[in-house]
């Protein structure tokens, strides 16, 4: 589970195209005239702005030709959508991580499944859902009503606190015994690469990162969240300049034999 949950339409590509598109609005540069800029045809710039085959080069393309950078249009897409994200007080998240039957099932109804889809899923009875629906009524996340009916009080695009008691209790004790595991089994992946980047180009890897980890996560909440023989599966993605080298990792285990 990763640290942003929202709407399956909601990746972080589609902001970054819809804060584009404001932002040619804005400067009143039309379809045509964005074109010209970056000399391509008018058809093949709203195929672009189609979002499903938009690429990172492309948006750094629209990005220049409007003036901008990335990071920028980065940090206007953020803004934007921040009015419609709901994030977690860290009482709430004290409360969440006490129980952990009680987070799942906060998890699954913001994620927008049915009641009744997890109650089969996870074999929950009626006091157990009742138990939890209260607990949640009591944290100021949904109005219960009566035959456990409810109204969420939040959006469904709830975040978390960096570094508060959820980020504090999946980082600081699920990553080092996840990061134990092998990784070479079917469905499994593992790559540590390092290499020189400019800023640039470590933004722009951030940006497909942020991206391709959000619909990883929109699929583990959504789609495949309830299905039979769904496999709890992590997904950890670190990006980063590293003090130190190579070398000095290889001395130091010389050192150590």
């Amino acid at each position: 589970m990763v640290q942003h949950g929202s709407d399956a339409g909601r990746d972080e590509r589609t902001l970054l195209v819809r804060a584009l598109k404001h932002l040619a609005k804005e400067q009143g540069v039309t379809y045509r005239a964005l074109a010209r800029r970056v000399r391509v045809s008018e058809p093949t710039v709203k195929r672009w702005l189609s979002t499903a085959t938009l690429s990172l080069d492309r948006l750094e393309q629209l990005c220049r030709a409007l003036g901008t950078s990335l990071f920028a249009l980065a940090r206007r897409a953020e803004n934007a959508a921040s009015s419609d994200v709901y994030t977690l007080t860290v009482a709430q998240e004290r409360r969440l991580v006490r129980d952990a039957g009680l987070f799942y099932f906060f998890w699954m109804l913001t994620s927008g499944h049915e009641l009744a889809a997890i109650r089969r899923r996870f074999r929950l009875d009626d006091a157990t859902v009742r138990r939890y629906l209260t607990a949640l009524h009591a944290m100021g996340i949904l109005e219960l009503r009566e035959r456990d009916r409810f109204v969420l009080k939040i959006s469904r695009d709830v975040r978390w606190n960096l570094d508060g008691p959820i980020d504090r209790l999946l980082v600081a004790r699920s990553v080092p015994t996840f990061l134990r595991g092998r990784f070479r089994g079917e469905g499994e992946y593992f790559r540590f690469v390092v290499g020189a980047l400019t800023m640039e180009s470590a933004l722009a890897f951030r940006a497909e990162f942020a991206a391709l980890v959000e619909r990883i996560f929109q699929r583990a909440v959504t789609t495949d969240a309830l299905r039979v023989g769904a496999r709890r599966t992590g997904t950890l993605v670190a990006f980063g300049p590293m003090d130190f080298s190579l070398r000095e990792v290889i001395a130091s285990a010389e050192h150590d034999e």
